[in-house]
């Protein structure tokens, strides 16, 4: 029992790894990282078309910074929302980016802070840096110094230097409803570590 268990994991791994999506994924990465975007946005579209979630999102990136693919916001955020709808974190990123800024959707603070706010309880520290600065400046949400210094807190627990930066810039000038504190300052300064996103 325990060796046709073991047999089926294993059969449903190689599986997986014979993803033909994911060959063709890992070829228009190598395609991008080659410089060569006019192949990897085609393959991305291929994919993209046939509902892949991360190529949904790489290929709305390209039409965001126009790269092997004419710029367009309206593209971009087309295929963002594609791939937020199946779970796609770097997707429901930059919907809601895209709805801070106003880019090729009209500016909504409130749909901005409603996308950041799902992904920031779900873990994402870039995510958790925009509520919080949403938060402090009242963008979409009352303002509430409170919790914005929590969520700045959980982003530089997750790695995210800027959210540091700003705990020290709050301590050292007395903002956010903290007490100047250089020493607090100092301390939140040396959290600041190179981003890993």
């Amino acid at each position: 029992m325990i060796v046709r268990r073991y047999c089926l994991i294993l059969g449903s791994l190689l599986l997986a790894a014979c993803d033909p999506q994911q060959a063709q994924y890992r070829t228009a990465m190598q395609q991008l990282f080659q410089r060569d975007y006019r192949a990897g946005a085609a393959t991305l579209t291929s994919l993209a078309e046939n509902g892949h979630p991360p190529s949904q999102f790489r290929l709305g990136f390209l039409y965001r910074t126009g790269l092997g693919v004419p710029r367009s916001a309206r593209l971009a955020n087309y295929w963002f929302e594609k791939a937020a709808q199946q779970g796609d974190v770097g997707g429901q990123y930059w919907l809601a980016e895209s709805y801070r800024r106003g880019q090729g959707l009209p500016v909504s603070p409130e749909l901005a802070y409603a996308g950041f706010y799902r992904l920031a309880e779900r873990g994402y520290a870039p995510a958790q840096y925009q509520v919080a600065l949403a938060l402090a400046e009242g963008r979409g949400v009352a303002r509430n110094n409170g919790h914005a210094i929590t969520w700045l807190q959980r982003a530089v627990a997750g790695g995210h230097p800027e959210a540091a930066r700003r705990l020290a810039q709050a301590y050292r000038n007395g903002e956010l409803g903290l007490p100047q504190d250089p020493l607090q300052a100092a301390e939140w300064e040396r959290k600041i570590q190179p981003a890993r996103f």
